[in-house]
């Protein structure tokens, strides 16, 4: 059996040591090296799973979470023939969590992945019909991810997105109308932040520990009143990576689904919605005011079990 591997070069964290590690690691695995390739422009990546899947019995992505979703906007346009893995070297990192891997030692998620890796599924998200790997969110701060420069971002790290995110911060939350139905029931309501996700978290944090990647859910976190006060207690539960939901319910809607419709009634987002850390393909405009989130295609992916 072979593996091929394909590579983000200006991932915050790549190093060549580290993609040396990651091919001897899986040589020693027992696997041949078919191919490896170099991620050269977004979009590089849908493109190089299309012509590398059908060859390739593993396929490892070796990037930040940016590079997951490239890789799973691929797999729901092909009849997937490889095992997915992958070994994040990005910003922020929140799919090493999800894959049981570890969020800033590359060289510790090779080994635990090519030792302890073992085949299994997860879930993708559809909304508008467009894939992402693990999350979608408008509103309050979801635009910081793609606001920040790149260059920027490989040199501070992840303190170029807190950098970001202080002007929008100061500039206070927006009031949007929403209704949304899900699980049988339909709800009107005032949302500030909205997080969809099929993750045990996003951006940097955990929020759903117990998540399951296979259960055909996503989980909606609706965040419905901020106050400077919460606000301020809110960022430091997320400097410590220790928000517990349960202490908010009073200011937000939570639940797990597997269909979501949000209409917005009146003023739309002021910025665009948020795929995964990019701005989604599409626009909502005042006549085309809907989202619509359904699971999509199981992936089968390569992930320890703990």
């Amino acid at each position: 059996m072979n593996f091929s591997i394909i590579y983000n070069p200006i991932a915050t964290k790549f190093s060549q040591a580290a993609l040396d590690h990651l091919i001897f690691k899986f040589v020693e695995r027992g696997l041949t090296l078919n191919t490896i390739a170099k991620s050269e422009y977004s979009g590089h990546v849908i493109k190089l799973i299309k012509e590398l899947d059908p060859v390739s019995d593993y396929l490892i992505t070796f990037g930040g979470d940016g590079t997951v979703n490239e890789a799973i906007r691929a797999f729901n346009e092909i009849e997937q023939h490889c095992i997915y893995g992958h070994i994040s070297v990005g910003t922020t990192n929140d799919m090493a969590n999800n894959f049981n891997l570890f969020r800033n030692d590359p060289i510790k998620s090779i080994d635990k992945l090519a030792s302890k890796g073992k085949e299994t599924f997860m879930d993708s998200l559809m909304v508008n019909g467009e894939p992402v790997s693990y999350v979608s969110s408008f509103g309050y701060v979801t635009a910081v991810p793609y606001l920040v420069n790149p260059k920027i971002k490989k040199k501070l790290g992840h303190a170029a997105y807190v950098t970001a995110a202080i002007p929008v911060i100061l500039k206070g939350p927006q009031h949007i109308k929403v209704t949304y139905t899900a699980n049988g029931q339909t709800k009107s309501c005032e949302v500030m932040l909205a997080l969809i996700t099929t993750s045990k978290g996003t951006g940097g944090v955990t929020l759903y520990p117990e998540v399951q990647l296979n259960d055909g859910k996503f989980e909606v976190c609706l965040i419905r009143d901020f106050t400077p006060a919460l606000i301020a207690k809110v960022f430091g539960e997320y400097l410590r990576d220790s928000i517990d939901l349960s202490k908010y319910m009073d200011y937000i809607d939570v639940f797990s689904t597997d269909d979501l419709h949000i209409r917005f009634d009146g003023v739309l987002p002021y910025d665009a919605l948020d795929n995964d850390g990019n701005k989604a393909s599409f626009e909502l405009t005042l006549h085309d005011n809907e989202l619509h989130y359904t699971v999509g295609k199981k992936i089968k992916i390569l992930m320890p079990e703990y």
